[in-house]
């Protein structure tokens, strides 16, 4: 979960010399600390079992706090080694850090480029290239910040997450070198500052978790305080050696020294309780947990007791200096980039979790691949001639790989790889959900949907959610063919009833009630619109739970209608507004249409497609819902509306499900096209196909036989 694996030279403390030919001449160097090399590997291991099988190590994640620990500790050594023997360059650290960082992750980024190509569909291909970009630029910490939490349920489908880690590494480079350099000349105290700001980056962490916990997850001010730590420790044991001319380093008090505290038996002391601390993080910390906030301080005390307690202490000498740990630690950083896109991969293209063969083999893989990217990829580019070259050739590398993830994401993930694809999900045409000429006519600037199909008073108007937002697609060539004029007028997520509320996870969108209450009086009140048609995703509104396979009781959506008694519940509230809204609609003396709501999927319908390459890909072999559980989901909302239909003899309605529907399935596809965008949504296919064949019904709300329902809707693909 750290990149900050192996980001310098070597496990060195000593000056910033480059080795003379491969890895093996670092053991040759005075002050090498294999039990360095070694506690990565107790990072990284752990990180990988974690993300592969999660129930055996819940606290897995902290291996990034250790890393983060260990990167801090290097790469301060380094610099304060080079200021103090006046050698330090910009130019030189920079050339390092490209010449250690680029290589390994330009291969990984290029691999997830090419298999996106041949594999992943649209959609998948867009996100992956948008963190291609992300990663390429050491900003994927902020794109995933404004996404969602670390942990949410698509974490697992995003092949790059793990990156955001490098985003934090690389932002603390940018700025770290030239603190340093600057504390150095002004000969400040460097040990009193670096502690201080790790306080207060901890402090600011530990407030964050509570108040923003994503963004003190993913942002560097609440991360820094890691980093910092290890830069306090180097700056302590180079303190401690007399090496420094400067007063970088000062104790607390004349009477303690660092000599005092460094005798085998505390050294020992400190490496035991260090290594304690990190096995107890590993187990006992979960990934439900604030975090970081104070937790991540166990993980890394941990690190900074082992870093302190010395090569020559007992656990850093038998365990973490031992070759199979020191050998793991060497290729962690090509661990970390090839682990997670080897195991999320899969996952994107099987469709569901992987069985534990599957994921053992990930991590084979991963260890394969790593080995070889640490073996011909990392070794001869970090060694051999320093050379301007090397550097140019790499940045130059980095900005094609981020051009050419951004073409991804701009080019629709490549969609014209699908036939299809580009007109079922409207791709072909740019769509516009609102005029300024519309809002002038309602009198609303901030309306998510307000258009018409032409200029002039509407004729009929389409009233709702996002539902009728997708809807109006494939009724407006319709009513153009008619020479009526239809407009589409709705607000995303808010119910379309008179003096509603909508909240969504128990937070209330303040927009809906006053503009929703706005567009049913224009509706009321509009002279040339005669007919209305309400369309809403009803079930959901009605029922407050998401349609999902595993059954889910979680209330994701409520709704409270201000004319109504407290204490209904949300199905109560929904009969009440509803019925209140239709009555006040229906007393205009205009026609008005109720478009039941079509079945919602508990898939991705994209999750249908056959794959550019069909390797180890699994299309849905039915790409529907089975017609007992979309029955058993619409029935509360269907006899609604057949009490409504008898409450008001001139209501009309028109149902989709004899459309979508036979005895058995409901379906997302038909004729090789699909008719969903998501798991809710009409695609403009979808969208296409229920508008003409509802001007066909003439407005009517008729079904038809279920025998004849296969002819309607086509063989399914």
């Amino acid at each position: 979960m750290s990149a900050t694996v192996q980001n310098v030279f070597s496990s060195t403390v000593g000056p910033d010399r480059r080795s003379a030919s491969t890895t093996p001449s670092l053991r040759a160097r005075a002050n090498y600390r294999a039990d360095i090399d070694g506690l990565r590997a107790l990072a990284i291991i752990p990180v990988v079992i974690f993300h592969a099988f999660p129930a055996i190590m819940p606290g897995g994640f902290v291996g990034v706090d250790i890393f983060f620990v260990i990167s801090g500790f290097l790469i301060s050594s380094i610099l304060i080694n080079a200021l103090q023997g006046e050698t330090f360059s910009f130019g030189h650290f920079y050339a390092n850090r490209i010449k250690r960082i680029f290589p390994a992750l330009l291969a990984v980024l290029t691999f997830c480029f090419v298999f996106g190509w041949f594999f992943l569909l649209p959609d998948e291909y867009i996100q992956l290239g948008k963190h291609i970009v992300g990663a390429a630029s050491y900003v994927e910490n902020f794109l995933l910040r404004r996404e969602a939490g670390y942990f949410d349920i698509q974490s697992s489908l995003k092949p790059l997450m793990h990156l955001w880690s490098l985003g934090i590494e690389e932002q603390f480079y940018l700025t770290y070198p030239l603190f340093l350099w600057i504390v150095w000349r002004l000969r400040f105290n460097l040990f009193g500052l670096l502690l201080s700001l790790s306080l207060a980056s901890f402090c600011l962490n530990v407030w964050e978790i509570h108040h923003d916990p994503v963004g003190a997850f993913f942002l560097p001010q609440t991360r820094c305080w890691e980093l910092l730590a290890g830069g306090s420790i180097a700056c302590w044991h180079l303190g401690r050696q007399h090496r420094l001319r400067h007063r970088v380093f000062s104790v607390p008090s004349p009477g303690i020294s660092p000599l005092h505290i460094s005798t085998p038996v505390i050294r020992n002391a400190a490496s035991v309780l260090g290594f304690l601390l990190i096995v107890s993080a590993l187990f006992l910390i979960h990934e439900s947990d604030p975090f970081p906030g104070w937790r991540a301080s166990i993980p890394v005390g941990g690190a900074a007791l082992l870093i302190v307690g010395g090569p020559h202490s007992w656990v850093n000498r038998k365990i973490l200096a031992a070759r199979t740990m020191v050998f793991v630690g060497l290729i962690s950083y090509s661990l970390y980039l090839w682990h997670w896109p080897v195991l999320t991969l899969p996952r994107i293209l099987h469709g569901d979790e992987l069985g534990v063969p599957l994921r053992l083999a990930g991590v084979l893989l991963s260890f394969g691949l790593a080995w070889a990217t640490w073996r011909f990829i990392e070794n001869p580019v970090r060694f051999g001639r320093n050379t301007w070259t090397k550097t140019a050739t790499l940045l130059t590398l980095s900005v094609a790989i981020g051009a050419a993830g951004l073409a991804a994401y701009f080019r629709g993930g490549f969609i014209s790889r699908f036939p299809n694809l580009p007109g079922d999900l409207g791709r072909s045409q740019e769509e516009a959900y609102f005029s300024p000429e519309c809002g002038k006519t309602l009198g609303l600037s901030d309306i998510a949907y307000c258009r018409s199909t032409a200029p002039g008073p509407p004729d009929v108007l389409l009233i709702g959610d996002s539902h009728a937002g997708a809807l109006y697609r494939g009724l407006a060539p319709e009513y153009r063919k008619r020479s009526q004029i239809l407009m589409n007028l709705g607000e995303p997520g808010c119910v379309p009833f008179y003096d509603t509320e909508s909240y969504t996870a128990g937070i209330p969108d303040t927009r809906c009630k006053p503009i929703v209450n706005s567009i049913l009086d224009f509706a009321i009140s509009n002279s040339s619109a005669r007919t209305i048609i309400l369309a809403l995703r009803g079930p959901l509104n009605m029922l407050g739970q998401q349609f999902d396979s595993a059954g889910s009781k979680q209330s994701r959506k409520q709704i409270r209608w201000l004319g109504g008694p407290e204490g209904n519940n949300q199905a109560e509230t929904f009969r009440a507004a509803f019925t209140n809204t239709v009555s006040r609609l229906y007393a205009s003396g205009k026609t008005v249409i109720l478009f039941i709501d079509w079945p919602e999927l508990d898939f991705d319908p994209r999750s249908c497609l056959p794959r550019p390459v069909s390797f180890f890909s699994r299309p849905r072999m039915v790409c529907g819902v089975p017609r007992i559980r979309v029955d058993a989901r619409n029935r509360e909302y269907r006899e609604l509306i057949e009490q409504l239909k008898r409450k008001f003899p001139r209501l009309k309605s028109f149902d989709p499900l004899p459309y979508l529907c036979d005895r058995d399935t409901c379906y997302a596809m038909s004729g090789g096209h699909l008719l969903y965008g998501d798991n809710n949504h009409l695609s403009a296919a979808g969208s296409s196909y229920l508008g003409k064949n509802f001007l066909k019904e003439e407005l009517l709300s008729q079904t038809r036989p279920a025998e004849n329902v296969r002819q309607a809707i086509g063989p399914q693909q």
